[in-house]
């Protein structure tokens, strides 16, 4: 099936940066929670002081969680000395389904260390997974949940990444009270075999969320395995699919679901994750219903003068015809300025 594609615009936010010099981001405040924080050099987009979040400081708290001591204080002795003006704290804890504590099994590659053990009958099938999921050895772990750590939590965890190897769901579940009902969007990684025994896949995870009135946006970049020994593949199979990030965001204009986050602030801070997450389309489809459900009687929540402004300076949009837009033309009836 053939679709109408839309102009493609080659920027990380595309709305922020405008909302910030407007004063829209002044009345909210964001709070991030990366669940298996540790900087890797090959990930390094992990780091979220490289990509763009400062933007919203002062009004901006990141909690990063990682059973390893030394990374956490690492990472939080480069925040210090860089003399950041947002919170950002790293914790050295698992986090899981409980507080009882768990064996930590210890990889070659520090980023598949897991709770879970590895699962040799899978991995050693597997080209460099065989490697990087070898077990070195393993040490007992103290955990907690989410709902247990953030007990007190002056604000609402509105985002949270996952990639804590195979123990996704169990930290999901450990925040299902009282966390991870208020969160708006999340990024998952999901794996489709058993690289650790007994794990979760993607289609376990995907059901919680999806139970939990998530929706699944689109997938990251596939990663994909290789036969042991064999390196053969097509060019339409780079072997079999392994593992990827899920983007899940809250649906707040559909009228059956997620009564309770349905405030306007909640659906700007919504429209927020997915400018900055670069799904621009949602998040003008949300400004645009702020601007028209909440817009006419309040100020705070008309945009329709800073996105056309943003659209028009765009070369990409202008080169498309804002004006052949259709939902553009609908919001210039809300427009202020002449």
């Amino acid at each position: 099936m053939l679709l109408k594609r839309g102009f493609e615009i080659t920027k990380m936010s595309f709305f922020i940066p405008t909302f910030k010099q407007w004063g829209y981001l002044d009345s909210i405040h964001l709070t991030l929670c990366i669940v298996g924080s540790r900087k890797i050099d090959e990930f390094a987009d992990l780091d979220y002081s490289r990509q763009g979040w400062e933007i919203f400081a002062p009004n901006l708290t990141i909690y990063g969680f990682d059973a390893d001591q030394e990374a956490c204080d690492r990472r939080n002795a480069e925040l210090a000395s860089q003399n950041i003006n947002w919170t950002e704290k790293h914790i050295p804890l698992a986090l899981w389904n409980h507080c009882q504590g768990a064996c930590l099994y210890v990889t070659q590659h520090p980023g598949c260390c897991s709770l879970y053990p590895p699962n040799d009958v899978v991995i050693d099938r597997l080209s460099e997974y065989s490697d990087r999921h070898k077990l070195i050895s393993t040490t007992q772990v103290a955990t907690t949940t989410l709902d247990n750590f953030f007990a007190n939590l002056a604000h609402p965890i509105d985002f949270i990444q996952l990639d804590v190897q195979g123990g996704e769901l169990n930290v999901l579940l450990g925040g299902k009270n009282h966390i991870i009902p208020d969160v708006l969007a999340a990024v998952v990684e999901v794996n489709f075999i058993e690289l650790y025994k007994h794990q979760p896949l993607f289609a376990d995870v995907d059901q919680y969320l999806r139970n939990s009135e998530f929706t699944l946006f689109d997938i990251g970049q596939k990663w994909h395995g290789l036969r042991q020994g064999i390196s053969l593949m097509s060019r339409q199979h780079r072997g079999q699919f392994v593992w990827t990030d899920g983007y899940y965001f809250r649906d707040l204009i559909r009228p059956d679901q997620n009564h309770h986050l349905k405030t306007p602030d909640r659906i700007l801070k919504l429209a927020c994750l997915a400018d900055m997450l670069s799904f621009y389309d949602y998040a003008l489809e949300l400004l645009g219903y702020l601007t028209k459900r909440y817009g006419v009687s309040d100020r705070r929540y008309n945009f329709a003068d800073c996105i056309i402004q943003v659209l028009e300076n765009n070369p990409e949009a202008v080169k498309h015809g804002i004006n052949t837009i259709p939902f553009v033309n609908e919001l210039r009836k809300y427009t202020y300025l002449t």
